[in-house]
């Protein structure tokens, strides 16, 4: 081979070769020395960690804002929902009491009533017991034939009487 290049075109291919080996080299020496290897793996590792660790955090910041928002939904339709059962119960509450309103006025009437008639059977005793005590008299006004009450008859119109308000008292306090 006939060397036609000049010196400098030597010289610059033989910088271009040193340079070449001194990278070499280098990758030779970077590979054989672990403990630098490892130092980069471990900030490598570290980098993505990082990165790894901003995507959880944004995601989670993401999740948590979407259970507060279902969280507010779910809380609204609860409220909702309890306004309206409570309304319900309201009126319920208003029906029974009407319910009991007139029960209690057909009650009343009831026992209005029925006192009245007890009231009135009584009268009617007594006349009649009264006869019985106060006697017969004649066109004259002489007491002639005095048939007087007996006790036990008497006794029997006050347990009688004494039952009839018993009785009373009691449908009064249903």
């Amino acid at each position: 081979m006939s060397d036609t290049r000049s010196h400098q075109e030597i010289r610059a291919e033989i910088a271009e070769t040193r340079a070449e080996l001194a990278d070499t080299a280098s990758a030779l020496a970077a590979k054989a020395d672990v403990k630098a290897q490892v130092k980069n793996a471990v900030a490598e590792k570290k980098e993505a960690a990082a990165g790894k660790t901003g995507q959880v955090k944004q995601t989670v910041t993401e999740k948590a804002e979407q259970v507060k928002q279902v969280a507010a939904e779910k809380t609204e339709q609860v409220k909702q929902v309890a306004a309206e059962k409570t309304e319900q119960v309201k009126q319920a509450a208003a029906e029974k009491t009407e319910q009991v309103k007139h029960a209690t006025v057909d009650g009343l009437a009831h026992v209005k009533q029925s006192t009245a008639q007890h009231t009135a059977r009584l009268a009617e005793t007594a006349a009649g017991a009264t006869d019985q005590f106060v006697g017969r008299t004649d066109a004259d006004g002489v007491v002639r034939d005095r048939r007087p009450m007996p006790l036990v008859v008497a006794g029997a119109i006050a347990v009688a009487g004494a039952a009839v308000v018993t009785a009373l008292v009691r449908r009064r306090r249903r």
